[in-house]
């Protein structure tokens, strides 16, 4: 029998693996006109890749003043497994989501919501440019090796829940020039899906949260931790 810690152990790798499968950004060319080789991982979003602008620090050039563009859908060569291309109620349901989402955690921050560029002002665009069905993360019970086995069984006989996941990407730019400050490019998971179910808008909306959310963090620690200082 295995001690305690060893069993702890293995549970937290088993965690991790679940946590970790994710579509891999990089494995994906990107669709909002940005050089992908550009993006490298965030060190503070595990599914999240970046790309800022080097030279003088966007904060000195630019206040929290944003142009959010209706969020869209853009497949590119990506899968489409949740079928948003053809299903046009659950696209429309979650892009309008989206730009809630975007509003509502970008208003909260602080950041001043405007339609019309001003000096100092950036324009934000997103688009879901990939959606996927994956094996969910693995449960409580499948940590234990009798309810792992069960799990394995069960994805074998094709019952096994799945999880409906988003890769997102985002772009900031001057709202005067269209210069590129930020590239953005995160992967996110939302409900388990039965494998025989449609997926639905309410099935992405804690994925849409969440990316919603990453992204102002993201423009938190440039606008914020690049802020020069006052003197």
């Amino acid at each position: 029998m295995k001690p305690p810690i060893a069993i702890a152990a293995c549970c937290a790798l088993i965690g991790l693996a679940g946590c970790t499968n994710l579509p891999k950004a990089q494995d994906y060319s990107t669709s909002l006109g940005e050089t992908q080789s550009q993006l490298r991982q965030d060190p503070d979003w595990t599914g999240g890749r970046l790309w800022v602008r080097p030279g003088p620090p966007i904060a000195s050039q630019f206040d929290r003043k944003l142009i959010l563009e209706n969020v869209t859908y853009i497949q590119g060569d990506r899968p489409d497994d949740l079928d948003m291309r053809d299903n046009t109620e659950l696209r429309d349901r979650t892009l309008a989501y989206m730009n809630e989402a975007l509003r509502r955690e970008f208003s909260q921050a602080g950041y001043q919501l405007i339609t019309t560029p001003v000096p100092r002002s950036v324009r934000l665009r997103a688009a879901i440019t990939g959606t996927f069905r994956n094996d969910r993360d693995p449960r409580a019970l499948e940590y234990v090796p009798i309810g792992y086995v069960l799990g394995q069984t069960a994805k074998a006989a094709g019952i096994r829940d799945q999880s409906a996941r988003l890769l997102i990407e985002a772009s900031a730019r001057d709202a005067y020039t269209n210069q590129l400050l930020v590239a953005s490019m995160g992967a996110v998971t939302g409900s388990n899906l039965p494998p025989d179910r449609k997926p639905t808008a309410d099935d992405v909306r804690t994925a849409i949260d969440e990316w919603a959310r990453k992204v102002r963090e993201q423009f938190d620690r440039i606008w914020v931790a690049e802020r020069p200082e006052a003197g």
